[in-house]
């Protein structure tokens, strides 16, 4: 069996074991992961034998006591055939790192993960509710703001003020000439100023989903169109339904329709 360790924030965890999950499908070997056993319990995966609190614990002292041996990927070189060989035949090993990763079997074993990291019922029940009650529009966005942590993350070369993300809304709009735009937000930036992003956008119908952040992945998840800046956050959401995503590269970048790409096309660029 491979434990899968934790590695950056949800989204991150969960291209991570995606990764590992599907793997061991092809390979006849056992996964669990140790974040989703008990932090990030909005999926699925969270109610599967094994994956629960205690065998977090249990796991995590062995492989701190050295007891189970700890693989870091970090890069691709590290993944080599005798890497491989040691995770089929282990009875117990422990992965970590970012690069254990395995996009054509994510394409082959789709339906399986869209089962295990469907959305359990309870954890997003109130934004099914929201969402249901909203007006219906003609075209549907999620906008995705990152802040917080991207005023570093790449010397904060993705770090963008709200009249970026209101300038991306309008040309959004520009390509649905009288159709009605409704414009969901999912942000971790509390000081996010809307009234800002509906005037220079020239959109009224611009609203905070307001989730932690299982219901605003769910959320971005059921729009029709994602707009955000390079993240696995937006990425993972625009996977459940296969829902085109524009990232924004620069605060001069120019919005058209061929600018949007699909979960498979920039599933290696993270």
């Amino acid at each position: 069996m491979i434990v899968v360790k934790g590695y950056g924030q949800m989204c991150n965890n969960w291209l991570q074991y995606a990764h590992a999950y599907v793997w061991g499908l092809e390979n006849g070997v056992k996964t669990v992961s140790m974040r989703f056993s008990y932090k990030y319990r909005y999926f699925n995966v969270s109610c599967l034998p094994r994956h629960n609190f205690l065998t977090y614990l249990f796991l995590k002292s062995l492989i701190k006591a050295h007891i189970i041996k700890c693989l870091w990927l970090q890069e691709p070189y590290m993944v080599t055939a005798e890497v491989l060989d040691a995770l089929r035949r282990s009875p117990l090993i422990a992965i970590d790192g970012w690069n254990f990763r395995h996009p054509e079997l994510m394409r082959k074993y789709r339906d399986e993960l869209l089962l295990l990291f469907g959305f359990r019922k309870k954890a997003i029940a109130g934004k099914a509710r929201w969402l249901a009650g909203l007006p219906k529009p003609d075209v549907r966005l999620g906008l995705h703001i990152r802040r917080g942590d991207y005023a570093q993350w790449c010397g904060g070369a993705y770090f963008f003020a709200d009249s970026v993300y209101a300038m991306a809304v309008k040309q959004f709009c520009a390509m649905y000439p009288g159709q009605k735009v409704q414009v969901l937000v999912a942000t971790n930036d509390p000081k996010t100023d809307f009234e800002r992003l509906r005037s220079e956008s020239g959109i009224d119908s611009i609203m905070p989903i307001g989730g932690n952040p299982g219901e605003d992945l769910y959320v971005l998840s059921e729009c029709d169109f994602i707009i955000g800046v390079q993240s696995t956050f937006s990425l993972v959401a625009a996977f459940y339904h296969d829902v085109p995503i524009y990232w924004i590269r620069s605060k001069d970048d120019t919005l058209s329709a061929d600018k949007f790409k699909k979960f498979d096309d920039l599933l290696m660029t993270v």
